[in-house]
């Protein structure tokens, strides 16, 4: 397979950027990004009106199957108010990148050496966007096939949206349900354009930076007493690419921490109603809990790979024939090492550290939410049994 140019992973991340108002080559923010964002906020305002008018114990679950939809809107919402605010170092390291991909594309045993993972974010990159926009299609266009189901079976029309909102007047009528239908799916599939453009930009630019970290790994690993004189380069490339992975810790900390902490929740919710709801709750149900999954195990995946590549160069500079060499050399290989003794990490604002960890600790907080919340619904007098 072709090692993709630094144009094709960045080509769908650029046009929805522009798509959202905030568009790469322009450091001002469009009148698109408001026409966008401001539906999406109303409608989030509403499903929580909508949440605290059904408080009460009696309406415990209706409560949870609430919860993922809220909890993945405010997500998507925080996600692109945080990359807003950093889009000129967005914009910065982005550069930085390409400059370092084209020099690779032009090295061919480079190349070769980042090949699998360069092809694999590319996978990602196209499929990612796909995959969501299927699941968005199907939840926002289920509601006129059950209103459809139920006039059948029924013989009566029952407005159905596709989300719960609290609004000021009725839906029980063709033109006001069309109307804010319309409203619903436009606010689902900006959600939805919103939280996968910001997760793939973050795989995008996680496995860029790990590709420099490996590539600095195999020419420290072939330095000998011949070529010595090459350390003071690898020093300048390492420092450069430690500065570079400083900039992502830097533009992804606060969305991580939202993922981190919103994740755990939206698992315990959708478990809950997987375990407690209908059956007929049951194909949502799964479809949505396996879109965070995936996307929380992704995020973590490309944090671990970060934290390996930037500690194998110490590997590196220890397998090298650094024992041929003279002292002068020794000495800056043992800088090198220093250096990379503690690896790059991203982080949940220093909360969490990004990685396969992380991941254990969000279903592992999720799990406790969950027992919590059978204990809760447990009608009184009824022993809890755990499943497990």
């Amino acid at each position: 397979m072709d090692i993709p140019k630094f144009e094709e992973l960045l080509k769908q991340i650029k046009m929805n950027f522009w798509l959202m108002g905030i568009p790469f080559d322009n450091p001002k923010i469009q009148i698109r990004y408001y026409v966008l964002l401001l539906p999406l906020s109303l409608m989030l305002i509403e499903e929580i009106a909508f949440f605290g008018s059904r408080m009460s114990s009696e309406n415990f679950l209706e409560l949870t199957q609430l919860a993922p939809c809220i909890c993945i809107g405010v997500l998507s919402v925080l996600k692109i108010l945080a990359l807003t605010a950093k889009r000129q170092k967005i914009y910065e390291l982005t550069q930085n990148l390409e400059c370092l991909h084209k020099i690779i594309l032009n090295d061919t045993r480079k190349t070769e050496l980042v090949r699998k993972n360069l092809v694999l974010i590319k996978f990602i990159t196209k499929y990612f966007f796909v995959l969501n926009a299927v699941l968005i299609f199907v939840y926002n266009f289920s509601s006129p096939v059950i209103i459809a189901y139920n006039y059948i079976v029924s013989n009566e029309v029952q407005f159905v949206l596709p989300y719960a909102v609290l609004l000021p007047f009725k839906t029980d009528s063709w033109i006001p349900w069309l109307i804010v239908y319309v409203y619903s799916i436009f606010c689902g599939f900006t959600c939805v354009l919103y939280y996968a453009t910001v997760d793939v930009l973050y795989c995008v630019m996680t496995s860029l930076v790990c590709n420099n970290f490996s590539l600095i790994s195999f020419k420290l690993q072939k330095v000998n007493r011949n070529t010595a004189h090459l350390l003071k380069e690898v020093v300048k490339e390492q420092q450069y690419v430690l500065k570079l992975a400083e900039d992502l810790e830097n533009i992804f900390t606060a969305p991580n921490l939202f993922n981190v902490l919103i994740g755990s929740v939206e698992i315990c919710a959708l478990g809950f109603n997987l375990m407690i709801g209908d059956l007929t709750q049951i194909p949502g149900c799964i479809l949505f809990l396996s879109s965070v999954l995936l996307q929380i195990l992704i995020m973590s995946v490309f944090g671990e790979n970060l934290i390996s590549e930037s500690s194998r160069i110490a590997e590196a500079a220890f397998l090298c024939k650094w024992y041929e060499m003279d002292q002068k050399s020794k000495k800056t290989i043992l800088t090198i090492m220093i250096r990379s003794h503690k690896p790059k990490k991203l982080t949940a604002y220093k909360f969490s550290v990004i990685s396969y960890g992380s991941f254990s600790k969000i279903i592992s907080t999720s799990w406790s939410y969950f027992t919590i919340l059978r204990t809760m619904y447990t009608p009184p007098g009824t022993k809890f049994q755990d499943d497990l």
